[in-house]
């Protein structure tokens, strides 16, 4: 099969691209006021998922599919929820049926994060993976809990979803249009750290999507963000996501590209979530 298509996570998506992690309780204060001042929007969302392109060679033919995803101020940090479901086509070779629910919490000073996701396919069955890290005075650390339990060193300026996703739309607003990073998303021990590019593209005004109500902005910016594993040493990503997102984190639509085919995901329900009473 083509590419990694076990993981396509809004998540992954939201969280590429932002700047690294910076230790020190300086800098740990002024990350906190960053994610608390950035404006993210408190939603749940519903997103169509459909084959964009598929090339000749391709063993991927067809894609349906749906993703429900919920994003959520818990006060002392973001709590993130996605179930999808899909089905991938391979001609007269069958399906592939994967259905997963990821759900992660994360502390808005960025120094810790934790994750569980429970993942079940036609081919590889169900798959449990759970666990956490942190990232506090110049160290950071995983921790899985399969066999027993597995402590992994991560790179001192690794950052988690939330915190990159407020990091990248910072640097848009400010009109910048390249950032590195090193980000953490939790799954599959070997699946968990990517080092990610990404190009913010210059804000678009269109009308938003009619699917997200009161939450939609007409701004926003397009953001490609290219994935590659931590030992890559070629120049192309395991993956590539372009997200539309709005100024207040709302993402109207994204298309993941794993080279030989993509898929494309658009929102078709959405509310927003009241926030807490802090």
């Amino acid at each position: 099969m083509d590419g990694d298509v076990r993981k396509v996570s809004l998540q992954a998506a939201l969280a590429i691209g932002l700047c690294g992690f910076m230790a020190t309780a300086q800098t740990a204060t002024a990350q906190t006021a960053g994610v608390q001042a950035a404006g993210l929007v408190s939603y749940q969302a519903v997103y169509d998922i459909e084959l964009r392109a598929s090339s000749a060679a391709a063993d991927v033919k067809t894609i349906t599919g749906q993703t429900h995803f919920m994003f959520e101020d818990v006060c002392d940090g973001w709590s993130s929820v996605e179930d999808y479901a899909i089905s991938f086509g391979f001609g007269d070779e069958g399906t592939s049926n994967f259905i997963s629910h990821y759900e992660t919490w994360e502390a808005k000073d960025g120094t810790s994060f934790s994750f569980s996701v429970l993942e079940n396919s036609n081919i590889e069955g169900e798959q449990v993976f759970e666990g956490f890290a942190n990232a506090s005075s110049g160290i950071a650390e995983s921790f899985h809990s399969i066999d027993g339990g597995v402590m992994s060193e991560l790179p001192a300026d690794t950052v988690f979803p939330s915190q990159h996703m407020v990091i990248l739309l910072n640097k848009a607003r400010a009109g910048e249009s390249l950032h590195q990073s090193k980000i953490f998303l939790g799954g599959d021990l070997d699946s968990s750290l990517y080092f990610v590019n990404a190009v913010m593209g210059k804000q678009r005004t269109a009308p938003a999507p009619k699917a997200l109500g009161s939450i939609g902005q007409e701004q926003h910016w397009p953001i490609p963000i290219a994935y590659f594993k931590p030992d890559s040493v070629t120049a192309e990503p395991e993956y590539e996501i372009l997200f539309n997102v709005q100024d207040n984190g709302v993402i109207q639509s994204y298309v993941v590209d794993y080279g030989s085919f993509s898929m494309r995901a658009k929102v078709s329900a959405a509310q927003e979530i009241t926030a807490p009473t802090c």
